[in-house]
């Protein structure tokens, strides 16, 4: 939902800076498919396994994905560099506290069929923050919406990551307009 969100904001910052939603199509990405795949894995892994059943197993799946796709974009101005330090910092809390993302449980406030959920490990691949967790700071800390009604939970690297994401969909409608820039400029 997030990265939906901050991809919005990349186009709409991107069409107010004189972009175009037809340049989206010509910027050249490459490995588009692995995010999707990675996405599509973490899902069904949900759907189909009991909680927690090889979480440690389909993270590293799922960020392998992931980083291939960012290996491929590497020279890609800027975007990259976020989803890089986002991606990363989401894998290394995930897989050093078993494949799962912690939740602070301050967080949840009265939701309290959650908290429960989550401290009995019925939440594939998110877990309960307790005194053994791994990198806590880089767990689930950022409540998204009020308290009472929240929308969701993000990490650090979440808005890292989103961050990447809002600059990509801002390069890419403005894919065409740098060329024309460079363009009239020689002229």
């Amino acid at each position: 939902m997030m990265l939906l969100l901050f991809a919005a904001i990349g186009i709409l910052f991107g069409l107010a800076s004189g972009g175009s939603l037809r340049e989206i199509g010509r910027y050249s990405l490459s490995g588009v498919l692995l995010p999707v795949a990675a996405f599509l894995i973490k899902a069904g892994a949900a759907r189909l396994f009991n909680p927690q059943t090889g979480a440690v197993a389909i993270c590293l799946l799922q960020y392998s994905l992931l980083f291939i796709f960012l290996l491929c974009n590497h020279r890609r101005p800027v975007w990259p560099l976020f989803a890089f330090a986002g991606t990363l910092s989401n894998f290394l809390v995930i897989v050093l506290n078993g494949g799962c993302m912690p939740v602070s449980a301050s967080l949840l406030g009265g939701a309290s069929e959650r908290l429960s959920q989550l401290a009995q490990g019925r939440i594939y691949a998110y877990c309960l923050m307790d005194g053994s967790t791994r990198l806590p700071f880089l767990g689930d800390v950022i409540r998204l919406g009020p308290a009472g009604m929240p929308l969701g939970y993000a990490s650090i690297g979440d808005v890292v990551l989103c961050l990447g994401v809002g600059i990509l969909f801002w390069q890419m409608t403005r894919a065409g307009k740098k060329n024309n820039d460079t363009k009239e400029a020689a002229n």
